[in-house]
């Protein structure tokens, strides 16, 4: 959460997994772990920032996103 200049308040939602990677060597094929990063969601927040407020924004980002029921269990 955080304001821009003009006090509009304004939540970034980030993602972060890793994933499992194939890549050619000189002996064959190895599998390897790439830590991956990504803007899931950024959001404005207009009205209070209570807990209970931007708990409702995340899920929504969660919703759109199809895992709420990945991240929420």
């Amino acid at each position: 959460m955080w304001s821009d200049p003009n006090l509009s308040p304004f939540m970034a939602v980030t993602a972060h997994w890793i994933e499992g990677c194939t890549i050619n060597t000189t002996c064959g094929n190895a599998c390897t772990l790439k830590l991956r990063a990504d803007l899931v969601g950024f959001c404005p927040v207009p009205g209070n920032h209570t807990g209970t407020h931007m708990a409702n924004v995340f899920l929504h980002v969660t919703d759109r996103l199809g895992i709420t029921n990945k991240v929420c269990n």
